[in-house]
């Protein structure tokens, strides 16, 4: 069903840049507008999320660990993507797939609307809020670049209704990374608390799992890689996707803010002395992925 041919059109943004923080007049605005830049809509966020994808599954050596890939070679499976993005991880399954069936779930549209594989639907909408599909109606529920987004409480809602049949969800931390890196990583945690963000939960998630009923054995697979040249060409690809990420406007902006020091030096820092703290650690990158599946009655 899918077309093989099928790719993503690369257009130049026409979303409109988001106001300077200093024109924003309350602070709930002031967290609705920090949350809009980490669901950030410009074309790099964009290639960045792409390249993320691709890194994981060379990582993890697949795009899942849950045992499903029989069922979807057979054929009529339903795979759920919540927070799907640019829906990188739909396109490549559906492409694979082309019997199943793919749904990709996220209130930022900036997937694909006209070409994509037939046997894949985009879905604009907030995983928060009641959705339109039936009790166990999918066999695979996929979510993953959300744990930046959802607060405690979310989770809380997200994960009774769709932590069904078989699913995977990925998370990373930090381990042995440099003063300059561990600066801007608590500056990011920070600013995350802020908007109520559990970053503790992030790492365990698996406890928050095991108190659903019917669920059967939690799987954590943990892979990690080492940041910048002494990790090879991965730690080099993570390193620019770390820098990616570090000079965008909303880490410019926000987390020079948090750390108490002007933009310059914040550039300074990340594009000059970073660099040479890369060189000279091997700060880890540790990635989790968790699964399982529902003991239907």
């Amino acid at each position: 069903m899918g077309n093989k041919n099928s790719r993503l059109k690369h257009k130049k943004s026409t979303i409109k840049k988001i106001p300077e923080f200093d024109q924003i007049e309350s602070e709930q605005e002031r967290q609705d507008k920090l949350l809009d830049y980490y669901l950030s809509t410009d074309i790099n966020s964009i290639d960045r999320l792409h390249m993320y994808h691709f890194l994981k599954r060379y990582l993890f050596r697949g795009n899942f660990s849950s045992p499903i890939e029989d069922e979807l070679i057979k054929g009529g499976s339903k795979v759920l993507d919540i927070g799907c993005g640019p829906g990188t991880w739909l396109l490549d399954l559906a492409n694979k797939y082309e019997n199943s069936y793919f749904f990709g779930v996220d209130f930022k549209p900036i997937f694909p609307r006209e070409i994509k594989p037939n046997n894949l639907e985009f879905i604009e909408a907030d995983v928060t809020d009641a959705l339109s599909f039936h009790d166990n109606e999918f066999d695979f529920t996929h979510i993953e670049h959300m744990s930046l987004v959802l607060t405690s409480d979310q989770w809380d809602v997200v994960i009774p209704v769709f932590f069904f049949e078989k699913k995977l969800f990925t998370r990373n931390s930090y381990v042995g990374e440099g003063p300059i890196f561990r600066k801007m990583s608590d500056a990011l945690w920070a600013s995350c608390s802020k908007r109520n963000i559990d970053t503790n939960l992030i790492y365990n998630l698996d406890s928050k799992f095991e108190l659903q009923p019917n669920i059967g054995k939690i799987h954590r697979i943990e892979k990690d890689l080492i940041i910048g040249p002494n990790g090879g060409k991965i730690g080099l690809i993570f390193q620019d996707l770390a820098f990616s990420y570090y000079i965008s406007e909303m880490a410019i902006k926000n987390l020079s803010e948090e750390m108490g020091i002007s933009e310059e030096e914040y550039k300074n820092m990340t594009e000059k002395d970073l660099v040479e703290e890369f060189k000279q650690t091997s700060t880890e990158c540790v990635h989790f992925r968790f699964w399982a599946q529902k003991q239907l009655s």
